[in-house]
Order: C-alpha cells, then sequence, then structure tokens
C-alpha cells in the first residue's frame, strides 16, 4: 500500500473518475483562522448547498491530538460529546447545478510531506484544474470599511491583475502554504484567497470576512455560491460591534484613524493605478530627430522624382482611363480584403460568412477551459471578466 493510499480513502460508492469537477476549494485550518472565516465558509457551503462525502484522511495519522486537543463534555459523573475529528472530502453543487470539491478539517501536524502527495493524486484522479487555498489574517482594518481579499497564485496570470500589499517576508509555514508550493512545482494552478480581518476582531466570528472570501471564489471560478445567510449575520455582526463602539471614546479613537489610514492606502492604489508614464524631454527630442531624419531621407530619394513624372504622363494619356482602371482594381482589392472578414456589405444574404463568426461568448456556447491561459470555469457565468 503506498503512503498515499493509507492517508486518504474513498467511499466504496465512489468512481473518482467519473466526477464531473474543475475547482477544488480547501478550508483546511491553519496556525491562524482570524475571525473564524474558514470556519464560517465551510459552514455556509454545507449547510446551503447540496452536498455528500467522498472520503476521508486517516487523522490518526497526519494528526498530533495533544496540540489540537478536540473538545469533550464532562457531565456531572461521565464524559460525553467527543467527536473524533476528520478531514473529510466533499462533493458540493452549487446553486447551477456545478459540482466542486471541498476539502475541510484541521490543519495536519505531521507527515506533511506524505499528505501532499495525497492530495495531488486526489487532483489527478479528478481532472481538478484549480485548487484554492482559503485563510484570513489579523490586519490594521476596520469594520466600517469593504474586507480586502489579497491574492497569490501559482502563476500571475490568476492574481486578475491585483498586487499585493506585502513584499518578500519571512514566516513559519502552515501546511497549506507548504501544499500551494508543491502543487505548484507540479504545475498545478493554485490561487489563494486571503481575507483581511480587523484585528480587534480576529478571535470573534466576523462573517465579512468569510463574505470576502466567498466573493473572490465566485469572481475566478463562476460558480453560484449563496451568501444569504452569511450577509444576515454579517449585518447583526456589524450592528453589535457599532454599539460597542459608539459607547467607548477609546475604540470610537481608534477606529476612526484606522478609517484614514484605509482610505488614505485605497486612494493611493487607484492614483497608481491610473498612473501614465509620461516621455520626458529627452525622448521627445529623440523622436523629433529621428522623424526629421526620416524626412530628408524620403525627399532626398530617387523615386519621389520618378513617380512624379510618370504621374505627368499619365495625366497627359488620359486622367478617365487611368482613373477608372485605379478605381476597378482598388475596388476589387478592397472586396477581396474585406470578403476575407467576412463583412455583411460583401456577401448576399443566402450565403454563409467567411469570416471568423461569432465568439463562444456571443453565442453562448461553452468552449470549455482553456488550458493554455488561466484558469475559467466549465461552467456558469462569466464573472471573472469583472
Amino acid at each position: 500500500m503506498s503512503d498515499e493510499d493509507e492517508l486518504f480513502s474513498w467511499s466504496p460508492d465512489v468512481d473518482p473518475s467519473a466526477l464531473d469537477v474543475s475547482t477544488l476549494i480547501m478550508t483546511l485550518g491553519a496556525f491562524i483562522d482570524a475571525g473564524h472565516a474558514q470556519h464560517l465558509l465551510r459552514q455556509s457551503l454545507l449547510s446551503e448547498l447540496a452536498h455528500r462525502p467522498l472520503g476521508q484522511f486517516s487523522l490518526d495519522e497526519i494528526l498530533d491530538h495533544r496540540d489540537s486537543r478536540p473538545p469533550i463534555i464532562f457531565d456531572e459523573n461521565h464524559f460525553e460529546g467527543y467527536e473524533t475529528p476528520t478531514i473529510t472530502l466533499h462533493e458540493v453543487t452549487d446553486e447551477l447545478e456545478q459540482h466542486f470539491l471541498l476539502l475541510d478539517g484541521p490543519e495536519p501536524a505531521l507527515r506533511w510531506e506524505g499528505m501532499a502527495r495525497a492530495i495531488e493524486r486526489i487532483i489527478r484522479q479528478t481532472d481538478v484544474r484549480l485548487s484554492i487555498v482559503t485563510q484570513s489574517i489579523p490586519m490594521a482594518a476596520p469594520h466600517t470599511r469593504p474586507v480586502q481579499v489579497t491574492r497569490w497564485a501559482s502563476r500571475p496570470e490568476l492574481i486578475l491583475g491585483e498586487e499585493s500589499p506585502f513584499g518578500k517576508i519571512q514566516m513559519p509555514a502552515s501546511f497549506p502554504a507548504m501544499l500551494s508550493q508543491r502543487l505548484a512545482e507540479h504545475d498545478h494552478d493554485v490561487l489563494g484567497l486571503a481575507a483581511h480581518v480587523p484585528h480587534y476582531l480576529s478571535d470573534l466570528d466576523y462573517p465579512d470576512a468569510a463574505r470576502g472570501l466567498l466573493d473572490a471564489i465566485r469572481k475566478t471560478t463562476g460558480l453560484a455560491l449563496p451568501s444569504h445567510a452569511l450577509a444576515m449575520a454579517a449585518g447583526v455582526v456589524r450592528a453589535q460591534i457599532s454599539n460597542q463602539v459608539d459607547n467607548s471614546e477609546e475604540l470610537s479613537a481608534m477606529v476612526h484613524n484606522l478609517e484614514e489610514q484605509y482610505d488614505s492606502q485605497n486612494g493611493q492604489r487607484e492614483i497608481e493605478s491610473k498612473h501614465v508614464v509620461l516621455p520626458s524631454a529627452d525622448d521627445i527630442g529623440a523622436e523629433a530627430e529621428a522623424f526629421l531624419r526620416a524626412m530628408d531621407t524620403d525627399s532626398d530619394s530617387p523615386s519621389e522624382t520618378e513617380d512624379a513624372e510618370s504621374t505627368g504622363d499619365a495625366e497627359s494619356t488620359g486622367d478617365a482611363e487611368s482613373t477608372g482602371d485605379v478605381g476597378t482594381a482598388g475596388t476589387t482589392g478592397g472586396t477581396a480584403q474585406r470578403g476575407e472578414v467576412g463583412t455583411p456589405e460583401d456577401r448576399h444574404d443566402d450565403e454563409p460568412s467567411t469570416g471568423a463568426g461569432p465568439s463562444a461568448e456571443a453565442s453562448g456556447q461553452d468552449e470549455g477551459p482553456d488550458d493554455e491561459g488561466p484558469y475559467r470555469p466549465r461552467h456558469g457565468d462569466d464573472s471573472w471578466h469583472s
């Protein structure tokens, strides 16, 4: 038995090759889950969408129970309520009947390399094209502003042109981070999403962070994921927080400072995103000199004199005939050229177009995933354009 088979086992009734999925979402815990965003995201997906378990990892092989300490209840004179932790692979169906995988559970403490190989094997067996790692981090951000989500990926096309606010940082590794590197080394597309949680709320449930992750997943994959429950919970939490802040001058001042910092940073990013590099005076001078040199070269060319003489001869021998020939040739050439791209004025109504034809997007056809470009959903909307 291989290392991968020992760690993960499929349910007896599951044929992984028969699954119609292209996305794997992971809510594996790490050393921090600020605002409990991963927990809330998993809870939202599994409570609002149809799903079924596909298989599980053997946690006795990969989890240090002394570190995780699962809860147990002592009731007067006996223990009860202990639930064995699990890392479970689910098949989830979204609101448009699209299927995706969800891998959920605690962060493994042991055998990281074996666990990574097991997940890579699951990806190969199910033909998953994109793996999404979700996480949340405490940041100096106010709860009165939209949650920012930092993206990182195995290749820049998956980040959709967004720039990270972070530079180069060395930090203690987590299993999701290590897994992302291993999958990228095997040319598998990985997208990481990190929701920014107000640091003063990192130990509390913060549904807005889970909503931010959900919106980012929808934008990237086109999956139809509901957010009604998260939106309602977020409204309740914001009202509770605002009530506490309003009753504390210290909290009000802190939130106000964070708002000013947030607005300043985002305003600067907007300016930088619209920044246009203008040519310098030296660049303009060099371009002008090059243009003048080209003009001098053209004026000294003998072909210009010959063209003028031939034009005069043509005018003396008959302007009408020459003009007619040029007009006919131009029309013929123009028609042939336009015919290549299939413009409507150059073909009859009963003739099929010889051009490129309508695009798949315009015709509503699904071309399927593009192996050369960034990830695109197999089905669903085109929300990744936004």
